[in-house]
């Protein structure tokens, strides 16, 4: 009998990712590697800056401010390489970061 694994419980919501190297990603977690630390994720936005939490921690229990942070358009894939980090978003944190205004230099 196969035991539910975290990657099973979490696969189809919306997580935040944080990549050692490429930062900070919400989206839709489709699958996730730990061997590898390969994560794929749909309709992700990545979180350039942020104000109004004190941690990716916070961004995914309660959201961020939008005036001061900084939130780039989503795209439709993200497969990020050296994850060090997935955490389970809540309603309100999610819809916090994908309703923000998207950002641009």
């Amino acid at each position: 009998m196969k035991t539910k694994t975290d990657n099973d419980t979490m696969a189809g919501h919306v997580v935040l990712v944080r990549d050692n190297r490429a930062g900070i990603h919400v989206g839709t977690l489709d699958s996730f590697d730990p061997a590898t630390k390969t994560a794929r994720m749909s309709k992700v936005r990545k979180v350039w800056s942020w104000r109004g939490a004190a941690s990716c921690h916070g961004i995914a229990a309660k959201g961020l401010m939008h005036d001061g942070s900084r939130v780039c358009p989503e795209v439709e894939l993200v497969i990020s390489t050296d994850v060090v980090e997935i955490v389970l978003c809540s309603q309100e944190g999610a819809k916090s970061v994908m309703s923000a205004p998207a950002w641009s230099p």
